[in-house]
């Protein structure tokens, strides 16, 4: 790229309104840093509703169409109404919301409660088989070293205190979850008059704004929409088949029931969202308690486990989810996954790769951007040598017309 073009692309207004309206939009998400977690979920409740409302909506329609009772087709015509179907999703989901919280949250505090005294025996149970392994091959790992420092009752207190620190967290996050989805919900029942609002900017001073950001938005719709509800019905899908995984394993084992088995599904449903790493994430708990409870065979078990619903995902779930716009290399996934979680912590681990194609796209509509600008000043320049040309051309024919005059 040309110094002088370089200064052309920086003085053009369209390429200045780009960088504003970006420059803007940095600064407004630097000042309402403590409020992005309610945002993005908002945002989330908000993508994933509408489409349901949407999907609902249409099937209540195309059912009324073939209703001959007067009185059902009216009453599926009037519930098909888009914000009728809105608020019923809202309500269907906080029934499921508090009855599970009911249901399952005491199961996981026993669980935790009982995974907290355990961890002593599975820590002893551990290391005797990582002893196993290093005298069986003469080296010393370091791990049962490792393992001591971390289960120490010292270092168990710890662990302790901070479940319960962790738990005055979740409720903090509860508390901004119902704040996002009520915030979600009026969104999507006022979100006609909003766009309408908005839309008033088209006729001001400031209207790229309007333009610029309605790209902008259109990008991180596709980036965090798409991929999470992607990666939400992949992770619990496979949170599905670990628990029955699970359950098979410990019937044909003992004929009980698989320890902390709620737990380990929650563990793999969160880790779900984490692209690539959520199998060596979610394994080495499912891995560690499995070897407490069965020994090597409960082990291997859990290992063809693993491959089978790593195939289901790959070869099934994928390509029937997860269309061309997620596909990156596994490398360039794990480094995403590595710089992301440095720089925003374990939430890094399930934006990197959404904020990566958002980047990506802004990137290529520049690139688009700059490339129309350098066609336009080429063109120009031709433009402007061929004018130059006729001109000389035309001035040439002239003064020899003069000479043959003379």
């Amino acid at each position: 790229m040309h110094i002088p073009f370089l200064f052309k692309l920086i003085l053009n207004r369209y390429f200045f309104q780009k960088i504003f309206a970006i420059t803007l939009l940095f600064i407004g998400i630097y000042f309402l840093e403590s409020f992005l977690a309610i945002f993005l979920i908002a945002f989330l409740f908000s993508y994933l509703f509408l489409d349901v409302a949407k999907a609902i909506s249409l099937k209540m329609i195309q059912l009324s169409d073939h209703m001959s009772h007067r009185l059902v087709r009216k009453f599926l015509r009037t519930g098909s109404s888009l914000p009728v179907v809105i608020t019923v999703v809202y309500i269907t989901f906080i029934a499921i919301v508090v009855s599970l919280f009911y249901t399952l949250i005491p199961h996981l505090l026993e669980e935790w409660k009982w995974l907290i005294q355990d961890a002593p025996v599975i820590t002893n149970q551990l290391q005797g088989a990582i002893a196993s392994l290093e005298n069986s091959v003469n080296m010393d790992l370091g791990i049962n070293k490792a393992l001591s420092s971390i289960f120490n009752p010292v270092s168990v207190q710890e662990i302790v205190k901070g479940t319960f620190e962790n738990i005055k967290n979740i409720g903090i996050f509860l508390t901004k979850f119902f704040i996002a989805l009520i915030l979600s919900y009026v969104f999507l029942i006022d979100r006609r008059k909003i766009s309408d609002y908005l839309e008033a900017m088209k006729g001001g001073n400031f209207s790229f704004l309007y333009e610029e950001y309605r790209i902008i938005f259109g990008k991180i719709t596709k980036g965090f929409g798409l991929i999470f509800k992607a990666q939400a019905i992949i992770a619990l899908v496979n949170a599905i088949l670990t628990i029955l995984g699970l359950l098979i394993i410990s019937f044909f084992h003992e004929g009980g029931t698989f320890p902390y088995i709620i737990t380990l599904g929650v563990i793999v449903f969160i880790f779900g969202f984490v692209p690539i790493l959520w199998t060596f994430l979610s394994a080495v708990p499912i891995l560690i308690i499995g070897y407490n409870y069965g020994g090597t065979s409960v082990i291997m078990a859990i290992i063809s486990m693993a491959i089978f619903i790593h195939a289901v995902e790959a070869y099934y779930l994928n390509p029937k989810i997860v269309s061309s716009y997620m596909e990156l290399p596994v490398f360039l996934t794990f480094l995403i996954l590595l710089v992301s979680e440095h720089i925003f912590g374990f939430v890094g681990l399930l934006i990197g790769v959404p904020l990566f194609y958002i980047l990506v796209d802004v990137l290529k509509d520049f690139d688009q951007f700059i490339t129309k600008i350098s066609h336009a000043s080429n063109l120009f320049r031709e433009t402007k040598e061929d004018t130059k040309e006729a001109i000389s051309h035309d001035i040439r024919l002239s003064r020899s017309g003069k000479r043959e005059g003379k």
